[in-house]
């Protein structure tokens, strides 16, 4: 609108220097606005409107239910200015400017202006914005969703109450609220002649004294202020991609704080060409400049279009006379631009907000949801474009127009996922059709490119290629099996780490070891032995030396020198053999070693040159050095001692010169496992290979006859090599543990069960003499069956260690050994045997291996019962109970070691004060039971001299015991005993002290002045609390016996308590 008109729409009258046209023009169209007002709203007329309430709220809800975003306002505009009418002489041009200012005069804290260089508005394009649904783009465009439901400028009411247009004389404004006159909002239009005036419109232009032929003047809604201004900063160059006619798109605010707030886009079109009979090709170039005064920002996009059919199963409602689908792949030539950073891949005309991953963007005629961000996915017609895209992709990926590098079209592959499960088919079925398809650029060497099936090509390490045109350039030819592999080598464009999801997309897979092994077979090994010329392994030593030189450390190197090494093609004193089986002999080992006795290779062949590449030889496996010789001589020996005897006699001197070599260079097994290695006995003939455990290298000769079984390598080979069998094959240096334990097994098996005194002395000997932990661990392991002896026999035999005894009381030895049926305690040198086997140490050792003690094993139980009449009470005077006792008995258990409290120890007094004493005129017998296992009993009867029956507080002395007193040592020692074990129960350990104590005393009557003595002597000293008892207990210094009992019950001699373990017994 030129400024004249804007002057008459402010002042409504006519200037002389108006032109007839354009007075024309703006009168026309105020006739118009009054024409719709008054015709199609019933303004200004008696009657009303009968659908005017049903009218406003048909609009309101539409335009409320159709644009659920802010951001769909800006779509609507960019998709009418698309659709609009342009000159031809203009560059197709969409401004948005934002100011603070309030233009309008409505109070509105911003405004947005739309500025767009078309032809400017017409009868029609008026006549379809004051109504619903009446498009005029639906007969323009059967194949997009623009004009479908012809309301596309209603979406401005999202964010202005009242948008102005100024176009072609027009001068309107729109009210979201219902109009005052007929009831309705969003479509009636106001005639504006007022504010905004043409100058305040310049101010904000501010590019030129003529604005653009339509003008849109949005009064912002205070709560969307922040929000356009968001949604203009987020515009894309992008959105201008698939528009047919808008070239560019401008975005600034017009405020002095924001001078730098400032975006360009701009897009060119190259010149359309035909690809394929059905196809379309363009290239795209859209610019980005984001400030004042920087430089463009350029990405080139390669688009591909095709037209496919549409089946009539995918047709729908107002697209059902829709024939055909285009749709359009573009391309990225370079990373999209900065400010397209998004992920965003489908297009409608304009970006939607799914995100794809796909490094491809898809544009198509797509039904979308009402905010028009995303596609509708379970709508048959959108379904039906996505099976297109599959075929379409293919078609652009082997056209040309893609191939401006070999690598590029296999940047565009979908390799990620989707995080949408209907664009994750159409990444499968794309896959499916490339893997079938020879695309995949192949080669290793220039001149060489060629294209296999995805899964046929390999990709190699780099330094691969490296090494093949290394061998290539040392003049190796490749052979037809090696030239056939490295055609399938993948470009090294392509096979990058960049790639590595696009190659696992297409599937193509990494060389393994095999494949490398079988490259390398082709590049170093001609196919027949007797074509390997001496030069050619010369060329291959120096070809590996200089890849050792440059590539030391790479891993693909040292696998290829390791593939060599497998290869057969070098020849020997014999035949040809890998790298890995020969040996480069060295002439000092003459001395020792013959070149015949291993693979030598020869060098009357090759020449003394060779040896200038011992260190390339080495690499690829050929034993140089002495100690890998000597690995592979120890597996030569282990390949001898494996065959059949009868195949094959070894040579002695041939085996002694391989031990003489290990021996020298000291060679000893990676991982030692004696029982992969066997020793060479040569006599007797014709010899034979045995277990190192069955040799040892020395034995004593004084027991030498013990180990007739055993080989002794010091008679068979020189001394200087016996070091090697010992360090080299685990031989004994002296017969072990295990030889010894090998040989009491042996005995132990004999059918007499027994050893002879000198086989057992020697043994034992030995145990002794190296008696540490780990002895002690085997002999505890292994060792299952002791010596031992019967009563009288002299005889040694060999019993299971959990069937005999350790005689720790010779009493109760005595007592058991009037049992001959087995022997029972295990055998100890005597006076007359070896001094060499101490008892002492033999005792201990047999308590380390558990052997049970006789004292801790037996059992005693009653045998004699007792009458009533057979039991003579003592009379009091004749007391063995009496004060000197008690006392005695006081001072110990007061003292340091038992230290028993006080009341504790004044109840065991009381136990014995209130005994009473009877003498038995007939032996008390008992039996005493050992039970060497569970199905074996020994009893044996014996007298028992003195019993305590703590229940009925009685003692029971044998009469003959008592009569003889102190002069029978057996009887004071039973009485000591009884007491000492009755009272120490819960501390036996002291029991025998005590009971040596009470002897001591019986001795002397237990006489109080000697009793005292004693107590000093031993440093006890009676409490005062102790002798307060004593004289309470006893009222004068006469042995008087309190508590005693008057009745008496026929009872069993047995104790009533245990036998304790220390009891000296009596036959």
């Amino acid at each position: 609108m030129s400024e004249k008109e804007a002057i008459d729409c402010e002042e409504g009258s006519s200037s002389s220097d108006r032109t007839k046209k354009e007075e024309a023009l703006l009168c026309s169209a105020k006739l118009h606005i009054e024409e719709i007002r008054t015709q199609k709203f019933s303004i200004g007329k008696n009657q009303s409107f009968p659908l005017t309430q049903d009218l406003h709220f048909a609009v309101t809800n539409l335009s409320k239910q159709l644009y659920q975003k802010d951001s769909n306002f800006l779509m609507e505009l960019i998709l009418n200015a698309d659709e609009n009418e342009y000159r031809a002489d203009v560059e197709p041009t969409l401004e948005f400017v934002m100011t603070q200012k309030d233009i309008t005069g409505t109070g509105a804290p911003a405004t947005l202006l739309v500025f767009n260089n078309e032809v400017g508005f017409s009868r029609e394009n008026m006549d379809s914005i004051c109504g619903m649904g009446h498009s005029t783009k639906k007969d323009k465009r059967q194949q997009s969703l623009i004009g479908e439901r012809g309301s596309g400028f209603k979406s401005v009411f999202l964010v202005s109450s009242q948008p102005h247009i100024i176009s072609n004389g027009y001068c309107v404004r729109f009210l979201e609220e219902p109009d005052q006159d007929c009831g309705i909002g969003y479509i009636v239009p106001h005639w504006v002649s007022g504010e905004p005036s043409l100058s305040s419109i310049l101010d904000v232009y501010g590019l030129c004294n003529v604005l653009p032929t339509t003008t849109i003047v949005l009064p912002l809604k205070p709560e969307k202020v922040e929000a356009v201004r968001v949604q203009l900063s987020q515009l894309r160059p992008e959105i201008l991609l698939f528009l047919s006619k808008l070239k560019q798109v401008h975005v600034r605010r017009c405020d002095p704080e924001a001078t730098d707030d400032f975006s360009r886009f701009c897009k060119t079109s190259g010149t359309e060409q035909m690809e394929l009979y059905k196809a379309t090709s363009r290239v795209v170039q859209l610019s980005v400049k984001q400030r004042k005064g920087d430089s463009e920002e350029l990405c080139k996009y390669y688009l591909w279009e095709e037209a496919f059919p549409v089946k009539p199963a995918n047709r729908v409602g107002i697209r059902m006379n829709v024939q055909k689908w285009v749709i359009t792949l573009a391309f990225p030539s370079r990373e999209r631009m900065g400010k397209a950073t998004s992920s965003v891949g489908i297009f409608a005309c304009l970006p939607t907000e799914m995100v794809t991953n796909f490094p491809f963007l898809i544009q198509a005629d797509f039904i979308l949801n009402a905010s028009r961000d995303c596609i509708l996915l379970d709508n048959v017609w959108n379904l039906g474009i996505l099976e297109c895209i599959p075929s379409l992709f293919v078609d652009a990926f082997q056209s040309h127009s893609l191939h401006s590098s070999v690598d590029e079209p296999f940047e565009y592959l979908p390799a990620q996922a989707s995080p949408i499960p209907e664009f994750n088919k159409v990444k499968e079925s794309i896959r499916t059709r490339l893997q079938s398809l020879v695309i995949v650029p192949c080669q290793i060497l220039e001149g060489t490119l060629s294209f296999v099936l995805p899964q046929d090509a390999v990709r190699v390490l780099p330094k691969f290629r490296d090494l093949v045109i290394g061998i290539r350039a040392k003049g190796n030819v490749l052979s037809g099996s090696s030239s056939s592999l490295l055609r399938k080598v993948l470009h090294p464009t392509l096979d990058l780490e960049k790639y590595n999801a696009v190659l696992k997309f297409l599937d193509v897979k990494c060389a393994d070891d095999h494949w490398y092994t079988k490259c390398v077979q082709g590049l170093c090994n001609p196919t027949e032995d007797e074509m390997v010329i001496a030069d050619s392994i010369i060329s291959l030593l120096e070809c590996i030396k200089f890849l050792m030189s440059s590539s030391l450390d790479d891993p693909l190197v040292r696998d290829f020198i390791k593939s060599i090494g497998k290869s057969r093609f070098l020849k020997t004193l014999n035949d040809y053999k890998t790298p890995e089986e020969c040996v480069l002999f060295d002439p000092a080992w003459e001395s020792i070693l013959n070149q015949t006795d291993t693979p030598t290779i020869d060098v009357n062949f090759y020449g003394t040159e060779i040896f200038q590449y011992k260190n390339q030889l080495r690499d690829i496996g050929v034993k140089v050095d002495p100690l890998s010789v000597c690995s592979l001589l120890s597996g030569i020996l282990t390949k001898l001692a494996n065959q059949p005897h009868s195949c094959y006699t070894p040579d002695t001197t041939f085996i002694t010169r391989i031990y003489s070599f290990l021996n020298k260079f000291h060679w000893r097994p990676e991982a030692p496992d004696e029982s992969q290695f066997q020793v060479w006995i040569p006599d007797p003939p014709p010899g034979g290979w045995i277990m190192p455990q069955q040799c040892v290298l020395h034995v004593n000769h004084v027991r030498k006859y013990l180990f007739s079984s055993f080989f002794w390598l010091d008679e068979l080979y020189a001394e200087e090599l016996l070091p090697l069998f010992s360090s080299a094959f685990g031989v004994a240096e002296n017969p072990s543990i295990h030889h010894y334990l090998k040989l009491w097994e042996t005995w132990a098996s004999s059918e007499n069960l027994q050893v002879t005194l000198v086989e057992c002395c020697s043994f034992w000997e030995y145990v002794i003499d190296n008696w540490n932990p780990k002895v002690e661990e085997t002999l505890r392991q292994k060792l299952t069956k002791l010596p031992a002896t019967k009563s009288t026999a002299e005889e040694i035999y060999l019993i299971n260690r959990t069937e005999v005894f350790l005689a720790d009381d010779l009493q109760l030895k005595k007592t058991f050994l009037s049992y001959d049926e087995a022997p029972l305690f295990v055998w100890f040198p005597t006076s007359n045997c070896l001094s060499s086997v101490p008892p002492r140490r033999l005792y201990a050792i047999y308590e380390s291996l558990g052997v049970r003690k006789v004292s801790k094993s037996f059992v005693c139980k009653p045998h004699t019962i007792l009458l009533l009449e057979e039991l003579d009470k003592i009379d009091a005077q004749d007391g063995l109970i009496g004060r000197g006792l008690i006392k005695l008995i006081l001072g110990f258990l007061a003292g340091p070691e038992v230290n028993m409290p006080l009341k504790e120890r004044h109840n065991a007094a009381c136990s014995l004060i209130k005994l009473s004493v009877y003498k038995l005129e007939r032996p008390n017998q008992v039996i005493y039971r050992l039970m060497p296992s569970a199905s074996t009993t020994v009893d044996v009867k014996k007298v028992k001299l003195v019993t305590w029956k703590k229940i009925s507080h009685r003692l029971l002395i044998d009469n003959s015991g008592y009569r003889n007193g102190k002069s029978d040592p057996e009887f004071v020692t039973a009485f000591a005993d009884e007491l000492a074990q009755g009272l120490l129960v819960q501390a036996r350990h002291y029991a025998a002290a005590l009971s040596k104590l009470i002897q001591w005393g019986f001795m002397f009557d237990f006489n109080e002045k000697e009793v005292d003595f004693w107590l000093m002597r031993e440093n006890l000293e009676l409490p005062m609390e102790d002798k307060e008892f004593l004289s309470a207990a006893f009222l004068s210094s006469t042995e008087l016996v309190r508590g005693k009992r008057a009745s008496m019950e026929t009872e069993e001699s047995g104790p009533s308590t245990a036998m304790p373990s220390c009891k000296k017994l009596r036959q």
